[in-house]
């Protein structure tokens, strides 16, 4: 794992989460490339090896730009080893631009909660240390998984998005600052 300024490094129960590197392409290809993690994405998996440089070079110029973004995350005992992508990060919300919650995993660290460890500690990261307003999160429908783990980290369904003609609308989940500090 490169060498990381530890301002940079955010750690939670089980993983280390850490701005993204060019060095990840192979990581993010694997991930965002397998059709199962793209399972309820209406784009589907990442096609080729250079749209996936392309995704990951605009998460690294989120960090850029914004100071923040989706991080590569690993496990405690496992470093080298990046099992997904994720956090919060700038995205167009129908007309407006919303702080978004997301995340991919390798398929073979499913079913571990770390989906929902790292929706916790992106809500903590966001709204303890940058002291964010909101956070949002956009799901589809028929993704019971993300949307169960969207509600065990506490945020709570306000609306829909028709952001994909001819389909049924994404669900959008939020979290006030205040609601979150409320719990």
């Amino acid at each position: 794992m490169p060498q990381i300024p530890p301002p940079s490094l955010f750690v939670s129960t089980r993983m280390l989460m850490r701005p993204p590197v060019a060095d990840d392409i192979a990581r993010f290809y694997a991930i965002f490339g397998d059709p199962e993690t793209q399972r309820f994405n209406p784009a589907g998996p990442v096609a080729s090896e250079q749209l996936a440089r392309q995704a990951l070079t605009e998460r690294i110029e989120n960090w850029q730009q914004h100071g923040y973004g989706s991080w590569a995350i690993a496990l405690h005992e496992r470093p080298e080893w990046i099992i997904g992508f994720g956090g919060i990060s700038w995205r167009p919300l129908g007309a407006q631009r919303t702080v978004n919650l997301g995340y991919r995993f390798d398929t073979q660290v499913w079913g571990q909660g770390l989906a929902t460890e790292l929706a916790q500690a992106s809500l903590e990261y966001g709204f303890e240390q940058l002291r964010l307003a909101e956070i949002s999160a956009v799901v589809r429908e028929k993704n019971l998984a993300s949307c169960r783990v969207l509600e065990k980290a506490g945020l709570r369904l306000v609306d829909t998005l028709d952001d994909v003609p001819g389909d049924r609308p994404s669900l959008v989940y939020s979290l006030q600052r205040s609601e979150y500090q409320s719990c």
